[in-house]
């Protein structure tokens, strides 16, 4: 059975909640209390185990996915932002203002802090390479910190743009691209060499937020919430090849696996785009709810699921008629979502 982990952040002074959902039936069948103000959520590799990063109190709650219930909590550095585990499932990684914090995943505890640059940023994401030996992440002086992720120590720093918000790794592995939001550019870096090979300037762009790839390593596509925009890069020579219009506050998107379709949540207009990749054009636009925050896809790319925070509730796409199908009552703004395999 798959499902859908969504996490909902709620008041900081109150609890959060993971509400599950059957991916199948378009229901929640359980909600599983984790720590204040959740955040951010990733999945081990055999999709036995969620951790769930709660930024209000700086733990990281271990839910047994099969039983749905909380079997850890570990604590990890001061004002903690996000996590990731590495490709073998064997290490989770929490990013927190100048450490980040190794965790054991057979233990459940802490084996190692590493300390990197200044103050990371506010929405600072960490990355892992495919093959799960290194590990880059954002620092505010503007540079990114390179983490050996076997003896876990810092191998490398590179100089990049102006604040550095989020980085992503290309599927092939060869290169990290680097958002510097308030430059409204792109630094390339080649994890061969470790340094920038190119800037990509991103034209018109004035809120630069979160990216994606095409899984073929082909095309990045960019959102810009205050442009209405979305900047297509060809990765093969770092450039900026066309610029899709989408609507108000567009910032988060997914690419389904099979590299078809791109959808965007324009959070002010409570719609989401769809984009043929092929084309580079929009070919739909959905009605979703209000102030959508995340989208997920599921593996085998035939639903969307968009979170709407302001209502409660997640709007189902269906990608073959790119038709809303399903809405479900969730918690409190649902602000993350993992596939559960």
């Amino acid at each position: 059975m798959s499902l859908l982990y969504v996490v909902n952040r709620r008041p900081t002074d109150v609890l959060g909640r993971v509400s599950v959902i059957d991916i199948n039936k378009h229901a929640v069948i359980s909600t599983i209390q984790v720590g204040n103000s959740p955040r951010s959520i990733a999945v081990s590799p055999n999709g036995q185990f969620a951790y769930v990063l709660n930024n209000g109190e700086d733990t990281v709650s271990v839910i047994d996915t099969k039983k749905h219930i909380v079997i850890a909590t570990i604590e990890v550095g001061e004002t903690s932002k996000t996590l990731e585990i590495t490709p073998d499932g064997q290490t989770a990684y929490v990013s927190s203002e100048e450490t980040v914090t190794v965790i054991d995943v057979k233990t459940n505890r802490v084996i190692a802090t590493v300390q990197v640059g200044l103050t990371l940023t506010g929405q600072q994401i960490i990355a892992i390479t495919p093959d799960g030996k290194l590990l880059y992440i954002p620092n505010d002086d503007p540079t990114v910190s390179v983490i050996d992720t076997k003896k876990n120590v810092v191998i490398a720093t590179i100089f990049v743009g102006v604040d550095p918000e989020r980085l992503v790794i290309t599927p092939d592995g060869k290169y990290v691209y680097v958002i510097n939001e308030d430059a409204a550019t792109i630094s390339v870096v080649d994890i061969k060499t470790q340094s920038v090979i190119g800037t990509v300037e991103l034209t018109g762009g004035i809120n630069v937020g979160r990216i994606v790839f095409t899984p073929n390593s082909q095309f990045a596509y960019v959102t810009d919430e205050e442009a209405f925009s979305v900047f297509v890069i060809d990765i093969k020579v770092h450039s900026l090849i066309a610029i899709v219009e989408v609507g108000d506050g567009a910032e988060s998107l997914v690419i389904t696996p099979n590299g078809q379709f791109v959808y965007v949540g324009n959070a002010n207009e409570q719609t989401v785009s769809v984009i043929d990749v092929k084309t580079h054009t929009v070919i739909a636009t959905v009605r979703a709810g209000n102030d959508i925050n995340r989208l997920a896809v599921t593996s085998d790319g035939q639903l969307v699921y968009v979170g709407n925070a302001d209502d409660g509730t997640l709007t189902v796409i269906d990608v073959k008629t790119q038709a809303v199908i399903a809405t479900i009552q969730v918690e409190e703004e649902p602000t993350e979502m993992a596939v559960i395999p």
